[in-house]
Parts: C-alpha cells; sequence; structure tokens
C-alpha cells in the first residue's frame, strides 16, 4: 500500500486536477491524505461553513477519508517560513511515498505559492536538530497536476486513465455548487475539466485521462505498465 500526499491550494483543487486518479487510488487500497492550504474563502456564493459541507460531500464521493485544512489565507497565500514549516510537518507525520501538488505556470497567485510551498517543504522535511513535528522523511516521488488555471498545457510525464472513473470526478465536482455559480457566462470548471482529460485521454488512447508532469526520472519495474 503506498501512502499519498496532495496538497491543493483550495478545497476543489484536487478533485478538479486529479478526481479520477484519486478514486483510482483509493480503490487500489492506497492510503490518500489531501491537504487544503486553505479554506478557499472568500468566493462569491460560499461561506467557510459551505465549503466545509461541498467538500465533506466530495470526500464522500470519491472515498477520501484523510483531509486536512491548514487554514492559511486565500487570495494571499504565501510560499513564507512559517507556511512551510506547516506544510514539512505535515509530510513528516505522514511519511508519503508520493507526494503530489500544483503544476508551473499558473494564472493564480495562490497556485503560484503552493507550488513552491510543496517543493520547499518536501526538502525541509528531512531536516534533523529541528523543533519540527514527527520525523525527518524525504519523499521519493513527487510530481505536479494540471490546474484549471494553468495558461497552457505541456506534454505531461504521464497520465492516467481514468475512464472508469470519470461519472465520479464529475460528481465530486460538481459537490462545489458554490464554486460552481462563479463561472456563470465563462466556460464552467466541469467544462474546462472535461476539455482537459479528453484531449489528453485521445492521446493517449482512451476517452478520459488526468495528466501529470515532474521533474524526476520515473522508473518502471514491472513492464506491464510499458503501454502504448
Amino acid at each position: 500500500m503506498k501512502k499519498i500526499l496532495i496538497v491543493a491550494p483550495h478545497p476543489d483543487d484536487a478533485e478538479l486536477a486529479m478526481g479520477g486518479t484519486i478514486a483510482k487510488m483509493i480503490d487500489s487500497g492506497w492510503d490518500v491524505t489531501i491537504v487544503d492550504l486553505t479554506d478557499g474563502e472568500p468566493t462569491p456564493f460560499g461561506s467557510r461553513q459551505i465549503r466545509h459541507e461541498e467538500t465533506n460531500k466530495s470526500n464522500a464521493i470519491l472515498g477520501i477519508k484523510n483531509r486536512i485544512c491548514l487554514g492559511m489565507p486565500n487570495r494571499s497565500l504565501e510560499a513564507n517560513l512559517e507556511n512551510r514549516k506547516k506544510l514539512s510537518e505535515i509530510i513528516r507525520l505522514n511519511q508519503p511515498d508520493l507526494l503530489f501538488g500544483p503544476v508551473l505556470p499558473d494564472w493564480h497567485p495562490d497556485h503560484k505559492a503552493a507550488a513552491e510551498l510543496v517543493e520547499d517543504a518536501r526538502f525541509e522535511a528531512k531536516f534533523h536538530k529541528t523543533d519540527m513535528a514527527g520525523v525527518p522523511h524525504w519523499t521519493p516521488g513527487m510530481y505536479s497536476y494540471y490546474s484549471t488555471h494553468r495558461p497552457s498545457y505541456d506534454n505531461p510525464l504521464f497520465v492516467v486513465d481514468i475512464t472508469d472513473y470519470w461519472e465520479r470526478k464529475i460528481k465530486a465536482i460538481e459537490a462545489y455548487q458554490s464554486q460552481l455559480q462563479n463561472s456563470v457566462n465563462q466556460v464552467s470548471l466541469l467544462e474546462k475539466a472535461e476539455v482537459v482529460c479528453r484531449y489528453f485521454g485521445q492521446y493517449a488512447g482512451v476517452k478520459y485521462a488526468e495528466p501529470f508532469s515532474g521533474c524526476q526520472l520515473m522508473r518502471v519495474d514491472d513492464l506491464r505498465f510499458l503501454t502504448p
């Protein structure tokens, strides 16, 4: 069983980017924890209570049992030492095998800060002689998911076939009704998610796929994973 830690700037970011992969991981018996850096508020149609209820609904749909909100400030998230320490402690306490966070470039300032925080906290989590909670830990694998705010889509390092999980991903996104209202008169979040997953799915020879990037090589031990 692999231990997975997924860091999201706001509630709904993880579902939008990799909701199908999350459900697939959980169904495979992996231990998945999501860390929302902020509670996502304020937004035009949301509130802390509404966002909390929506997040719980999404958790139930995907099967997420472990979710943490670090309460960092929405709209002014910073990759500072205080926030880096908070995330580093989560990594030390959870001891993940794989770490996921948003990819750069991104238009959203919170997403940019989150991407930097994930990378820096991964490094700091291995420190000795510190007052941080937990024990030193270096996460072996770190990969980045594609946000709906991403201005362009480069070739990913790998994609995950989520065709069988597409409906659960959509239902998880639909749990965030307060945020779907924000996209009135724009391309909706649901449309953006479908365009991205259909685009990468067709090149992978499947209907829907979620893309991921990374700065390290992926090792293949089982040649059965070398699929066209």
